[in-house]
């Protein structure tokens, strides 16, 4: 595998989402084999408070037959203005299995570990299944429907600790409108099982434009909401972003 450098320019406004998207870290699953892409990242982000962000991305996808492996890390470390140290991380695992040949049924499961100092989660694990529906499945054009559960460990930052089984749903579609544009956008919602009436939700939409084979520019705006009552935290947040991503 060749070694990769990638320069990665990110102007982010507003705050930090808690629903981690994956759809938009999935890898195409059409060539067998290993398959990767690599970010680096530097952002402003303002939240409760002014922050300066240095972060990096790194998705590895393997494909054979039915069977197709997803790993997604990423990191940041951010430092605010008045010099206190802040990070941020997540790291994802997810296998998929195709039930049927024509891959519009697959099975999911995940596992994922996540920190997040400024929505004041010090720890969220989270281990789910589910299955994924391929409504549309053309060349240029995807459309699709996943559900299942997952649950949910918990340590919130001076709000103590919780486990809770949440359903999990998401929509997501992408279409590629000429050799060098494309839209993604992908809508998640994760009520509680066992707390009716706490939810979060997100949506996550970007434009992508490609440069060359190996580097595009991508413009990403997206909105997260979670409505429990955390003291210090906003339940709506916004972020832009503008980014910079080599593939390989």
């Amino acid at each position: 595998m060749k070694n990769l450098l990638v320069l990665l320019l990110l102007s982010t406004l507003s705050s930090y989402g808690q629903i981690v998207n994956i759809e938009n870290k999935r890898l195409s699953a059409k060539q067998e084999g290993f398959s990767g892409s690599i970010d680096l990242n530097l952002n402003f982000t303002m939240n409760t408070k002014e922050l300066f962000q240095i972060g990096d991305k790194i998705r590895i996808g393997y494909n054979k037959g039915k069977h197709h492996g997803l790993a997604v890390t990423d990191h940041s470390f951010v430092k605010s203005k008045d010099d206190s140290f802040i990070n941020r991380g997540y790291e994802h695992l997810r296998y998929n299995y195709r039930l049927q040949d024509s891959s519009k049924v697959i099975f999911e499961a995940f596992q994922q570990g996540q920190f997040n100092k400024i929505q004041k989660i010090n720890l969220r694990l989270l281990l789910g299944t589910g299955f994924r529906f391929n409504l549309i499945d053309q060349k240029n054009y995807q459309l699709s429907f996943g559900t299942g559960f997952m649950g949910e460990y918990e340590e919130l930052i001076d709000n103590g600790n919780s486990a809770d089984i949440l359903s999990t749903s998401y929509l997501s579609f992408d279409g590629q409108f000429s050799e060098n544009v494309g839209l993604n956008t992908i809508s998640y919602l994760q009520p509680k099982i066992l707390n009716a009436g706490f939810y979060r939700f997100s949506n996550e939409t970007y434009l992508r434009f490609k440069i060359n084979k190996y580097l595009s520019f991508k413009l990403v705006y997206s909105v997260t909401h979670d409505n429990r009552d955390i003291e210090g935290i906003r339940k709506t947040n916004y972020t832009l972003r503008n980014t910079l991503s080599f593939k390989f």
